[in-house]
């Protein structure tokens, strides 16, 4: 049989990274961390992940938590790519370990980059899946999963994840992607919430259906680590189709919010706000140029707005604002939604 960590390079405790004194923490703090390397494994250090309560309850609220994101298959908006620089670029972190690339993609397929300067090739930049701690604005760890999404050998990926999620004592794995659907930018981010903590998921999503779809990783692994009996939510953030193909810093900036409010960590998204409303007047800009283009965001708003229900329960969104009705929208999106698993009310 074999053994689930065979994937992962483990890196040592000195490959840790402090974006700085302005962005928070040095690499002693990064240091104190919740996870050490020992030899060629990963092991819970004795205190354990930091958290306030000592009874019961609280020790099961400061277990880890682990948040996924990766690249591919469902990543609408570049989603994957802006969330995670938005979390190591200003969050003092340390890299645990790296899957084998080599044996995870098809580099034929998913050509990787390589730089030509005048006579020497140079920066190759490959794919890559990497598990980091992190730890948020008030120091906090939790962990994190991202990079591309395998082309190849998911059984063994999710067996190293849910080994992972034993070996460390993960007490909650949070998944977030994103899909092209038609929706006008002009209003709330939609969302379909799946998993099975009905606390973090109930009355959340704005369109839940009952379907066969092409899978992702992700939504496999979401699906064996309900199997396995531990804690784990997805979020699937509903990303205007016209600009689902470039960077819409709006997806990072909700992505965040809702996985903050699951993990119960404070996580970073001035910087993308700021990033989100530049790109929406630009959206704005554009759409005012071109007749059609308005015309077709227009008829996006009154649908959503007339099939908006008031139902709708989220974890951020205040009670009185309004979101797309599931079973109104459903027809016109059925043709873009083909990677998440049914989701039931």
């Amino acid at each position: 049989m074999n053994n689930p960590f065979d994937l992962l390079r483990i890196h040592p405790a000195e490959d840790a990274a402090a974006p700085g004194a302005d962005a928070g923490g040095s690499d002693s703090e990064i240091l104190d961390s919740a996870v050490h390397a020992v030899g060629e494994e990963l092991v819970l250090s004795s205190s354990g992940a930091q958290g306030d309560g000592e009874d019961e309850s609280g020790a099961e609220r400061s277990r880890l938590a682990l948040l996924v994101s990766w690249a591919g298959h469902t990543d609408a908006g570049a989603l994957n790519e802006q969330l995670s620089n938005a979390l190591l670029d200003t969050l003092p972190h340390k890299r645990l370990a790296s899957f084998d690339a080599d044996v995870l993609f098809d580099y034929r397929s998913r050509r990787p980059h390589i730089t030509f300067a005048e006579s020497r090739f140079t920066e190759y930049s490959g794919p890559e899946l990497e598990l980091y701690e992190v730890k948020d604005a008030l120091g906090q760890p939790f962990l994190l999963l991202t990079g591309d999404e395998p082309d190849f050998q998911w059984g063994r990926v999710t067996d190293t994840v849910l080994a992972l999620v034993e070996r460390l004592d993960v007490g909650l794995v949070v998944l977030v992607d994103a899909l092209g659907l038609p929706t006008p930018h002009t209003r709330p981010m939609g969302v379909t919430a799946h998993g099975n903590r009905k606390d973090l998921i109930e009355r959340i999503s704005t369109w839940g259906p009952n379907a066969q779809l092409e899978a992702g990783l992700g939504q496999v692994l979401e699906m064996r680590v309900d199997e396995s009996g531990h804690d784990v939510v997805g979020y699937t953030l509903h990303v205007p189709h016209y600009v689902a193909g470039g960077r819409y810093p709006t997806v990072a900036v909700t992505a965040l919010e809702y996985t903050g409010a699951a993990l119960e960590r404070m996580l970073p998204t001035d910087e993308l706000r700021e990033n989100a409303r530049a790109v929406d007047q630009d959206i704005a800009r554009q759409i005012g140029q071109n007749p059609e283009v308005e015309a077709l965001v227009k008829q996006l708003e009154k649908n959503f707005d007339e099939h908006a229900s008031t139902s709708q329960r989220s974890l951020l969104v205040n009670q009185d604002e309004e979101v797309p009705d599931a079973e109104e929208l459903g027809a016109a999106v059925e043709a873009y939604l083909r990677s998440r698993p049914s989701q039931e009310d």
